[in-house]
């Protein structure tokens, strides 16, 4: 009998432990996140991204004069360059970036906490947002509630005035409510590659990402996550993975997405249609 009843105890405390591990699941994917994320590179602003790059281009010269003087050392004087000498190629890789993390301030699209509509739908007003108050030079960090809350109702309102409606805009639309209403100057990229996105953010230009939100299977999303998201990438680690601002989650300031992860789930609002047939396409916006 007192085997049973012990039997009974720990079935009882298992179920509990279990429930409490359940109810605190959030918290316990952030505190595992936290633990055993990388250490992130340092974050820079648009204005630092120049200096960065003068730096970098004084290095490249250096080791391409070096390598090149090696090369030719090496090349008989009879004879003529084998075709599969490849200098150039050598220096590039060794002096391309390996990780950028540009200093994006953050907010949730629902800056307040209320989900409700708008908010529910305003992933694009705040990933535009995000960017703008880059440019502005903001500090790195979680924007202010009220001031973020203000600024994307007014982005809302615009595009009501502009468009006739706000929900589920196309990256195009999200380019023309964006240079008309911040003057900034708008590329669309259709089908871009990881190195596509790698330079945009080297030159100091966050990457807005349309996205069909499920296939980015992000744990802090509510279930079973958004049919249309969008998103800002802000950076690249060593590790093949993107540093992004995820407005649909408070948890989403510099959140990592593996490369394959993001860029399967890439796709333009369709329509209505199914959203992973919408195409590949990102925005970059600079001053």
């Amino acid at each position: 009998m007192k085997t049973i009843r012990l039997f009974v105890t720990a079935i009882i405390l298992l179920i509990a432990f279990g429930a409490a591990l359940y109810t605190q699941r959030v918290d316990v994917m952030q505190w595992y996140r936290e633990v055993t994320a990388p250490v992130l590179p340092e974050a820079v602003g648009y204005e630092e991204v120049g200096k960065v790059d003068e730096v970098d281009q004084v290095e490249k010269v250096d080791e391409v004069d070096e390598s090149t003087e090696e090369a030719i050392e090496e090349i008989p004087s009879d004879s003529s360059v084998p075709a599969d000498l490849s200098v150039n190629e050598d220096t590039t890789d060794e002096t391309q970036l390996t990780a950028v993390n540009l200093a994006v301030p953050f907010t949730p699209q629902a800056p307040q906490g209320n989900w409700d509509v708008p908010y529910q739908e305003a992933c694009e007003e705040a990933s535009v947002y995000m960017v703008q108050q880059f440019y502005q030079g903001s500090p790195e960090g979680l924007i202010n509630a009220d001031q973020a809350d203000t600024d994307i109702l007014q982005i809302v309102a615009f595009e009501k005035e502009l468009f006739g409606f706000y929900e589920d805009t196309t990256a195009e639309q999200v380019a023309t409510f964006a240079e008309l209403m911040f003057g900034y100057t708008t590329q669309l990229i259709i089908d871009p590659t990881i190195d596509d996105i790698k330079a945009q953010l080297a030159l100091g230009h966050p990457v807005i990402v349309p996205a069909a939100g499920r296939e980015l299977h992000n744990p802090y999303f509510t279930a079973p996550g958004p049919v249309y998201h969008m998103l800002v990438i802000r950076g690249f680690t060593q590790d093949d993975q993107f540093i992004v601002n995820d407005p649909g989650t408070y948890r989403g300031e510099a959140y990592l997405y593996d490369f394959d992860t993001l860029m399967n789930a890439m796709h333009d609002w369709n329509n209505g249609g199914e959203i992973t047939q919408g195409r590949k396409v990102v925005i970059v916006l600079s001053p």
